[in-house]
């Protein structure tokens, strides 16, 4: 039997903080036909957070009621005023007109209903959507498809949780939530006492088993198995050689159709551990059976981008003003690492060197100044962080490099803000020395490509 499990310090950590991590119980409701969801769900276990907390969901969701835990409807401010977190309105829950403190216990029903992309796109996909195209439903954590607390002070989203959920869908073989296994419809339990973040894929598609993964939507043979998983299992052993914590997650990986119009050989893919979700042609096409590796020499960064997530992502889950850096940029770097290990130096020094060419005009705002969120873009996120982070490995070399990215995965429960990657610096043995030449080469300098080395 295929049983998905997660590394034995994170089950601990679990268990250890189970006292802060919420619990969701209740059922959700889809309509394949119509991109109805109806969901009625209880949070439980909420942390001690005083006021400084509130609720995010979806900005396609209207709230039927919040209930505190004597069963009594409350008020939420939230649904007026339109302050909006990521994908998800922001919700107060209050009692004569007072933020309600430290609730343990919130009851909501909500229904919403979302577009069908049947043959037909929307100018954008991202895994903030909840995406309806006709055959299947995915909707990730980041759209916020369920209740997330939010924890002001530390400003830090509370999305991986555990779980308790039935999910019905009249129209659906096959239901999945993350955490748990893929389930026969129309409607299945999952249940999760590890906390992940819950993401949905429902609709009528086949499921594929090897011993370290399964394999949704997907129509690969055997040797296209075989070879995938190999090169998947040689990016995990290579991130716990460098980094020192072991990757033994089994994941799931989700073929998915994109909402938004994609050129031919364009890939997307996103991480919602321990699932991969991606779009953008079929995994088996990508495989050379006869050479017993990917195709093209872009999949194995593509698949090593996403398998770092595990870390940059997972491990540890960014928030506060360096979000982005945190969660792409180093997976990103990582990835050109992985691809350095595999194919030779030359792969890095032509992918630093392409990346300094596109980036001679490009306005950064510095690390050190960065006061909101999207201030780091995706050219920032993709291009120019990985770029940066290159700086610094030219100043204190590749093993004190990965010696910083251990300590920064090791400290958990700070905001990820620029004085977090400054204090894991200095706490990983970068000096105040190296630390100022960095800064003043490659996070201050308006000519860091030109300080590049290849």
């Amino acid at each position: 039997m295929f049983k998905l499990f997660l590394p034995f310090y994170l089950v601990f950590l679990a268990f250890s903080l189970q006292a802060q991590i919420p619990h969701l119980i209740g059922k959700t409701i889809v309509d394949m036909q119509t991109g109805q969801i109806t969901c009625d769900f209880t949070i439980t276990n909420i942390p001690d957070l005083g006021k400084d907390y509130q609720l995010l969901l979806n900005k396609g969701f209207n709230i039927k009621h919040l209930k505190n835990a004597t069963g009594e409807v409350i008020k939420y401010d939230g649904f007026y005023n339109g302050k909006m977190r990521g994908e998800g309105l922001v919700y107060t829950p209050s009692n004569k007109n007072e933020i309600l403190e430290n609730p343990k216990q919130l009851s909501i029903s909500y229904t919403g209903a979302f577009p069908i992309y049947k043959d037909e796109y929307n100018f954008l996909d991202f895994k903030g959507l909840i995406a309806f195209n006709g055959t299947t439903l995915r909707a990730s954590e980041q759209s916020k498809w369920y209740p997330i607390i939010y924890d002001v002070k530390a400003d830090q989203q509370l999305e991986q949780i555990t779980f308790d959920i039935t999910v019905e869908c009249k129209n659906a073989q096959q239901i999945f939530v993350n955490g748990d296994l893929p389930k026969a419809g129309p409607s299945a339990n999952f249940k999760s006492r590890v906390p992940l973040a819950p993401m949905l894929f429902i609709g009528n598609y086949n499921v594929q088993q090897t011993s370290n993964a399964l394999f949704l939507n997907t129509d690969m043979n055997k040797a296209q198995l075989a070879v995938f998983e190999k090169e998947i299992a040689e990016m995990k052993a290579y991130y716990n050689k460098v980094l020192g914590i072991p990757y033994e997650t089994k994941n799931v990986f989700i073929e998915h159709t994109a909402i938004e119009k994609f050129n031919k050989g364009r890939t997307w893919g996103f991480a919602s551990y321990p699932t991969i979700a991606i779009a953008g042609g079929k995994l088996g096409e990508t495989i050379d059976e006869i050479n017993k590796k990917f195709k093209d020499s872009t999949d194995y960064p593509f698949y090593a981008h996403e398998v770092g997530h595990y870390y940059f992502g997972n491990v540890l889950q960014p928030n506060s003003t360096l979000f982005w850096f945190f969660l792409e940029s180093t997976a990103e770097y990582l990835s050109v690492k992985a691809s350095e290990a595999k194919f030779g130096k030359t792969y890095s020094s032509t992918y630093f060197k392409n990346a300094s060419n596109n980036l001679r005009n490009f306005k950064a705002v510095p690390l050190n100044k960065v006061t909101e969120i999207n201030q780091i873009n995706g050219t920032y996120r993709y291009n120019y962080g990985p770029l940066i982070l290159r700086g610094l490995e030219q100043i204190i070399g590749e093993k004190r490099m990965f010696g910083f990215l251990k300590q920064c995965l090791n400290a958990k429960g700070k905001p990820t803000d620029y004085a977090f990657l400054k204090e894991q610096a200095l706490k990983s043995g970068i000096s105040n020395k190296e630390w100022g030449l960095f800064e003043k080469q490659f996070i201050e300098s308006e000519n860091v490509t030109a300080l590049i080395k290849y």
